[in-house]
């Protein structure tokens, strides 16, 4: 037992985990590390090398048998199996190429690999021929770390080939969450007929209607139509589920298709999986998301409630972690949910001056639940998140820092292939109550006096023309080729609902209604796109006196914009007191699957 406890802790030291009870007595994982450190000066220096290892090409390496044998089971069996190859000075390997080997013998004398999608699978090949399940798994993390629509069928076909079953089943679900964008790929023809099926006969597939898996199929047949005509009938049976099938859509099928799809489908049960249960993407409801909110009966605690307008729904959303305030949020065209900076609440409820931090998360849709990503370059609250050229931008902001509060110009630009981030030009003017929005590969950027745009392609910023109400902590959002400022705070400190749009192909400002709204319930407004049309979710309160005694009641409202008429008109209330909003509330709109959600109402 006692060596058992050495081991783990030897191979917790080379996996660079520190080992939590080294006492009098036991190994010391310093020793094994200097160890580890000699040989791998002897290794580069060709110092006592008693093997040469041959790979693809004739690349040769000279190294140690027992540093091979050690890591692993293949080297171990090839030195003492008795065989020709136990006793030869030199030994070939077919199927390694140079890099790869050159990556193994690093891993095996300093426990590091350096990956690279370039290098990843034939190192992956590798480590299966070696049977190394370390390397295999660092490898495989870096794979799905690394997922997108270009390159998820070949990691799946790559996992499914060497029977790796979680990168295999992450490529999968992967494939099922970006489906309708995958499909577009030439890797998706490839897939052999039991991939394609395990795939599509799924109720996680994210597709909003059917016809988008019988599309699917067809492109996939027609790729090798001889070849694959005879499973066809087993797909269609399998994969289509005809009740969810618009009938317009089924008299447009060609009768070949037709044919197969009435002989194949057979009606099943309400409840069967391949019956009348939709998939997972025809579940999803567009909902308005509310941060910094806190619930009515926990206090001050946050909670973050989903407001479903148009079935008078409310779910909650996952908070985010560490009860982050103030934080920048985005949206993306592929609806997926990011969260940056803020701060964490003090414990003192006299204090302001809150630490900015650096925390980067990505909402997992399914399991309701945020991601850990890279962390920003610059900690920041109230940053603005912007994506743009398909990746993401961090905005200005503020910290509190040296003689008190300080905007910021940083930006900085956030590559989710690579999972990192990288400073960009900073703004010419530092901004902490700004917007920002991207219109045609562009950023623009609206606080007070000043209206800025950035051009990635060029990392150049430059100015436009200003708005004519010039204010600040107002409201921006891209709404018919052109982005509309809403309401804002004046440079007297005056509060007002004053509403521009800004034609940015025609650079030109008009100015529209005022937003209607009593001075007197103290309103907060927050600007959100719904359903493609401009609505304003309103925070109101009304304080009334009952037999001298202070009351305070409040009203979160939904207004649509009429865009011929020039006016807001009231469509939702929310129910009384469910939740109560703070001034910093912020709102976004995101497709939610209700059933991945907490129900309140």
């Amino acid at each position: 037992m006692a060596a058992s406890g050495d081991l783990s802790q030897f191979s917790q030291t080379l996996n660079g985990i520190p080992s939590s009870n080294v006492i009098c007595g036991t190994m010391d994982p310093f020793h094994a590390c200097s160890i580890l450190q000699q040989l791998k000066v002897q290794y580069d220096e060709g110092q006592l090398t008693d093997i040469v290892v041959e790979v693809d090409h004739g690349k040769t390496f000279s190294c140690h048998r027992n540093v091979l044998a050690a890591i692993s089971p293949y080297f171990r069996s090839m030195f003492t199996s008795g065989l020709t190859e136990s006793t030869q000075k030199q030994v070939r390997i077919v199927g390694v190429e140079a890099e790869s080997m050159n990556l193994v013998l690093n891993y095996a004398y300093t426990s590091r690999v350096m990956l690279t999608e370039a290098n990843v699978q034939a190192l992956f090949t590798a480590a299966n021929i070696f049977q190394i399940p370390s390397i295999q798994d660092q490898c495989a993390k870096y794979m799905i770390s690394h997922l997108d629509p270009q390159n998820s069928i070949g990691v799946f076909i790559f996992a499914d080939h060497y029977g790796h079953q979680e990168l295999k089943e992450r490529s999968q679900d992967y494939i099922r969450k970006k489906f309708v964008c995958v499909t577009k790929e030439q890797e998706f023809l490839h897939l052999r007929k039991d991939q394609l099926i395990s795939i599509l006969d799924s109720d996680d597939l994210n597709v909003d209607k059917e016809e988008h898996v019988y599309d699917s199929i067809i492109r996939w047949f027609e790729h090798e139509q001889n070849r694959r005509e005879v499973h066809l009938a087993e797909i269609f049976a399998k994969c289509i589920r005809m009740p969810l099938l618009e009938e317009t859509f089924i008299e447009k099928i060609p009768p070949m298709f037709a044919q197969v799809l009435a002989k194949s489908w057979e009606p099943k049960g309400q409840c069967s999986a391949n019956g009348y249960t939709q998939r997972l993407g025809m579940t999803a409801s567009e909902m308005i998301i509310c941060f910094d909110a806190a619930h009515k009966h926990s206090g001050k605690k946050q909670t973050v409630p989903c407001l479903d307008a148009v079935r008078g729904r409310v779910f909650k959303l996952c908070k985010p972690p560490n009860d982050l305030r103030e934080v920048g949020i985005l949206v993306s065209p592929d609806n997926d949910i990011y969260i940056a900076g803020g701060y964490r609440p003090s414990s003192s409820e006299v204090s302001i001056d809150h630490r900015a931090e650096s925390d980067f998360w990505m909402y997992d849709h399914s399991g309701n639940r945020w991601l850990p990503k890279a962390p920003l370059l610059r900690a920041r609250i109230g940053c603005k998140l912007v994506h743009c050229c398909g990746k993401l931008y961090a905005i200005g902001g503020r910290v509190y820092e040296g003689d008190g509060r300080n905007p910021l110009k940083s930006v900085e630009c956030y590559d989710s292939r690579d999972n990192c981030w990288t400073a960009v030009s900073p703004m010419p003017v530092a901004m902490e109550f700004h917007n920002a929005v991207e219109y045609k590969e562009n950023i623009y950027v609206l606080q007070g006096e000043f209206f800025l745009f950035f051009d990635p392609q060029k990392n150049y910023w430059g100015f436009l023309t200003p708005m004519t109400v010039p204010r600040i902590q107002g409201l921006a959002a891209v709404y018919n080729n052109s982005i509309y400022y809403i309401a804002g705070t004046c440079g007297n400190h005056q509060r007002v609902f004053t509403v521009e749009a800004y034609d940015i192909e025609l650079n030109k400002w008009t100015r529209k209604k005022d937003f209607p709204c009593d001075q007197s319930i103290s309103p907060y407004i927050k600007l959100v796109l719904l359903d493609n049309k401009l609505h304003l979710f309103v925070r109101a309160t009304q304080v009334t006196v009952e037999e001298h005694i202070f009351r305070t009641s409040r009203k979160n409202s939904l207004y649509q914009y009429d865009e011929i008429a020039d006016e807001w008109n009231k469509v939702y209330e929310t129910p009384d007191r469910l939740w109560d909003l703070g001034r910093h509330f912020e709102c976004a709109v995101a497709k939610l699957y209700p059933q991945c959600l907490q129900k309140v109402l």
